[in-house]
């Protein structure tokens, strides 16, 4: 019997590529399907049957991660330039920034110049700032997992940061922990590939990726939320669900790979040492209690789920501004933490329609929810601080 990795069911693989890094002939790529989405494929060729991609692919295993009941914050870097840069409370940055100043070394995903995303090390504050801001795509992790170990184990400290299932893959490829190593997962909804956001990017700016300067999924210009931009040498444009079918259908959940419908992630006890998501829905009296911050630039929420974790938010303090707060009150606007998404009704139509008729599938469907359009915007002309107001008195016992 073949001990190689065979994919049957998309559902039973999260694209992690810790079979790609593990593998001694590098006899595996991770190879797009017709939708767009990674997999690995193996070149029997090179393959020796040592079975260990199979020793490695976790996703299907119900082991546990991190503490249960992990301690809770929200937070905000002090640094209003870095806090501007960030999707929310950039509390990434601070904890990126306590590893670079050990001599460390911090990875994390990044778009390249043909804006696709792939995960890359950084060693200064000036390389971090590709790593800042949602991307709302599934990253290339390609030899990371490779890197890193070689950095653990010449005693180098190691920040990785990434997708639940990412930071699981590289446990799994690690096969230990390391008391120098810091992993950040994020509370994650799922992910489209890179290919639909390309489609996406062409439609809306009406240019190549290539051609374009930068994406933002969350532009703080228009304030803490889910708004963003796309920018070129001399003009940036509007980048949200009310101009992008994608950014729509990512919000509603529809176009995700299938295996994060089936994604076992979803938990109170982490795959991250930190996890780190937006504080959606944060009561005011907790805003008071950080201090001098406007809410409106953003607030993290940061669970602790390790020991490692609790030392390197110590090590940070100092360049944030931290509220003790409880897992309750996270999970109230993050249902992703202990919940996967569900396939939606459009979700087969439009995966179908993608691979039969590429993109039109998308806007064709797209233009049917006018009323969804609508909504969303009279949503978003009512002021941030009304809408806390609002969610103050739903939330008072």
């Amino acid at each position: 019997m073949d001990k190689f990795i065979v994919i049957n069911n998309p559902k039973e693989c999260c694209g992690c590529a810790a079979c790609l890094n593990i593998c001694p002939k590098d006899a595996i790529g991770m190879i797009e399907d017709e939708a767009g989405f990674i997999y690995p494929k193996v070149d029997t060729d090179l393959c020796i049957n040592c079975g260990m991609c199979k020793s490695v692919c976790t996703f299907n295993e119900k082991s546990s991660g991190g503490d249960p009941e992990p301690k809770v914050y929200a937070g905000v870097i002090n640094d209003r330039g870095i806090l501007g840069n960030s999707s929310s409370g950039g509390v990434f940055s601070a904890l990126a920034n306590a590893v670079l100043q050990k001599g460390g070394v911090v990875f994390g995903a990044a778009w390249d110049e043909d804006l696709s995303l792939s995960h890359i090390a950084v060693r200064s504050g000036k390389e971090l700032e590709r790593l800042r801001g949602s991307k709302y795509v599934q990253s290339s992790v390609g030899t990371t997992y490779r890197e890193a170990k070689a950095l653990l184990d010449a005693g180098e400290y190691v920040c990785y940061s990434g997708t639940p299932c990412q930071i699981s893959g590289l446990k799994a490829y690690l096969k230990k922990d390391y008391d120098n190593l810091l992993a950040i997962d994020i509370i994650c909804h799922g992910v489209p590939s890179l290919r639909m956001l390309k489609d996406d990017l062409r439609y809306v700016s009406g240019k190549n990726p290539g051609d374009l300067s930068d994406v933002k999924f969350r532009d703080k210009s228009y304030g803490w939320g889910v708004k963003g931009s796309i920018i070129t040498e001399n003009k940036k444009m509007k980048y949200n669900a009310g101009t992008s079918p994608y950014y729509f259908y990512f919000l509603k959940g529809e176009v995700y790979r299938e295996s994060c419908y089936n994604c076992r992630f979803p938990s109170e006890k982490r795959q991250g040492d930190i996890t780190l998501g937006d504080y959606w829905g944060i009561r005011q009296e907790l805003i008071k209690s950080l201090g001098d911050v406007d809410p409106d630039l953003g607030i993290s929420c940061i669970l602790v789920n390790s020991k490692k974790g609790e030392e390197w938010l110590e090590r940070a303090k100092g360049s944030l501004s931290l509220a003790a707060s409880d897992l309750s009150s996270v999970k109230k606007k993050n249902g992703q933490l202990t919940e996967h998404s569900k396939p939606l009704p459009e979700h087969k139509e439009l995966l179908d329609g993608y691979i039969k008729d590429g993109y039109s599938s998308f806007t064709k469907g797209y233009k049917k929810h006018t009323k969804d359009h609508i909504v969303r915007g009279i949503k978003n002309m009512i002021p941030a601080k009304a809408k806390r107001k609002i969610n103050d008195i739903i939330s008072k016992p």
